[in-house]
């Protein structure tokens, strides 16, 4: 079932008392913010599909918790509506991302290899481009828009959080999620087809 405003945990848990135990850095009450709004998930998923569904509700987390601690959140009670708002903005953060990177970057457009000293090579590269290529194009967007950019075209950092619209420390942590993913993929397609040498 996906979350909706009047779908969203009502005032059973006693809000109040969380937001204070967040507030105070207790980790217990932030897995209690975890369950009471893992139904969010699937909110996600309607509007955005699968695959950014977990980092997407992770990133609302990191959110909503540091919104806690630093007193953004007035009337405690009303957290269920604060949340969704955020997932709300999350969610249209993620269409424009989807939007501009359309308009942008592209597998399609890159090239990794201009010289090839044999066939053996060659063919062993081709292999390696392919791989990479389709875990590319597996990737969350705003991770493969990442990849793309900083390694294969070279971007400054600078420019990414501008095109993405994303702070130095968005920057750092989906730089970071994105080089992991990007690792334990290819590692498990490499096993399925090993790379001719």
């Amino acid at each position: 079932m996906s979350a909706t405003p009047n779908s969203l945990p009502g005032p059973g848990p006693p809000w109040a008392a969380l937001v204070e135990r967040v507030a105070a850095g207790d980790s217990d009450a932030v897995q209690a913010l975890s369950t009471s709004f893992a139904r969010l998930k699937g909110y996600f998923h309607k509007h955005v599909g699968p695959e950014d569904v977990e980092d997407m509700f992770h990133d609302l987390l990191v959110v909503l918790v540091k919104q806690i601690q630093n007193g953004a959140l007035e009337d405690p009670e009303r957290l269920p509506g604060y949340v969704f708002a955020i997932a709300r903005w999350q969610i249209a953060s993620q269409v424009r991302l989807r939007m501009r990177a359309r308009r942008t970057v592209s597998v399609d457009d890159v090239k990794l290899f201009d010289h090839v000293p044999d066939a053996e090579t060659s063919l062993a590269r081709k292999e390696l481009w392919t791989i990479a290529r389709q875990v590319l194009e597996g990737l969350p967007v705003q991770q493969r828009e990442m990849l793309i950019r900083f390694y294969l075209q070279e971007q400054r950092p600078g420019e990414i959080q501008e095109a993405l619209g994303i702070t130095e420390t968005q920057f750092r942590l989906v730089k970071s999620r994105a080089k992991a993913r990007f690792a334990e993929l290819c590692r498990k397609a490499m096993k399925r087809k090993p790379v001719a040498h």
